[in-house]
């Protein structure tokens, strides 16, 4: 089994020195209209490059750009969109993390492109493979407060909001990004509607061209769901091992048809995993997946630790890839 070491999604914006300081700088002098947008944007450039030059010094192979110029994984995207007004701050499933609700309160349009530009300075930056990350449809509605009669439900909303991810992997896939995460943490909330959800997937992997499609969920046991998961039209499965001390056991014993992104450590916990156990668990899944790419990762993204905690869960990857190695 090949391992490969990826960044989950998103990073620390501000960390512990004073020019890791720089962004939360920019944005206080921009508020009190000391400095323009061009200014802000360069600060964002600058702490996008830093972090991607991070996950590269910590031996990662597939780097993000940390979302940096996101507030929060929902009203980034909805911003953008006709038919959404951004609302009040709700807290982010069980984080201490909050977002601010979008609003639905007409039909939905697409404006302009979402990440186009993000993830073009990405591939600037970046060597080697890059990931862009995209909230899923269905958490996006899921999360959403529906105010207009012209959707009736979680689904409706979710539908249209997927054809306008699918424009939006499209352009992904022509930037040439090498993977695309989709993001659906809501599916270990309540889950979807499956055949529903194969369509989704359907729709937005007609788009992918030669970019790798992924699948992930966290802050939850995909174990009842596993199986579900298998059926979706998606190139990797990225899952959260630290819900359920019975996931490995249970894809030692169902085995795997996708690749599978595994989230060994935990994101939200400043606490360093033993290596050599970490590697010990992968070791178990050696004959299901013995034909295919394990991607190595975290069961979230980053931003929930200091970031001097976040590199050093970054660098234990490596540690875990280079114990792993030693015992194959």
């Amino acid at each position: 089994m090949k391992l490969k070491l990826a960044n989950h999604s998103h990073y620390p914006k501000i960390g512990e020195t004073d020019e890791q300081h720089k962004l939360r700088r920019a944005y206080h002098l921009f508020d009190r209209q000391k400095i323009t947008q061009d200014q802000v944007l360069e600060a964002q450039k600058e702490t996008i490059q830093e972090v991607i030059e991070e996950q590269q010094k910590a031996g990662v192979d597939i780097v993000t750009d940390g979302q940096i110029r996101w507030n929060d994984p929902l009203s980034h995207l909805m911003k953008s969109l006709e038919g959404v007004e951004i609302g009040g701050l709700l807290r982010f499933f069980d984080t201490n993390f909050y977002f601010r609700q979008p609003k639905i309160v007409g039909p939905l349009l697409k404006k302009a492109s979402l990440l186009k530009d993000e993830v073009a300075f990405l591939k600037k930056v970046s060597k080697g493979e890059s990931k862009a990350v995209l909230t899923g449809p269905y958490t996006l509605a899921l999360l959403s407060q529906i105010e207009t009669p012209a959707y009736k439900s979680v689904e409706e909303v979710a539908q249209v909001l997927t054809e306008i991810l699918a424009e939006e992997v499209k352009e992904l896939a022509e930037a040439r990004v090498s993977h695309i995460q989709i993001e659906e943490p809501g599916y270990a909330l309540v889950q979807p509607n499956w055949t529903w959800a194969q369509a989704s997937l359907a729709t937005l992997a007609e788009q992918k061209g030669k970019s790798k499609l992924w699948l992930t969920t966290y802050f939850g046991d995909s174990v009842p769901f596993y199986s579900k998961l298998q059926e979706l039209p998606v190139d990797v499965l990225g899952l959260d091992a630290t819900y359920s001390d019975k996931l490995l056991g249970h894809i030692q014993k169902e085995g795997s048809d996708k690749e599978l992104a595994l989230g060994l450590l935990d994101g939200r916990n400043t606490k360093l995993e033993n290596s050599k156990e970490s590697a010990k668990a992968l070791h178990s899944l050696d004959q299901v997946l013995k034909n295919g790419v394990c991607y190595v990762t975290t069961s979230c993204g980053l931003e929930y630790l200091p970031r001097d905690k976040a590199f050093k869960k970054l660098q234990l990857l490596e540690d875990i890839k280079r114990e792993y190695q030693r015992g194959a």
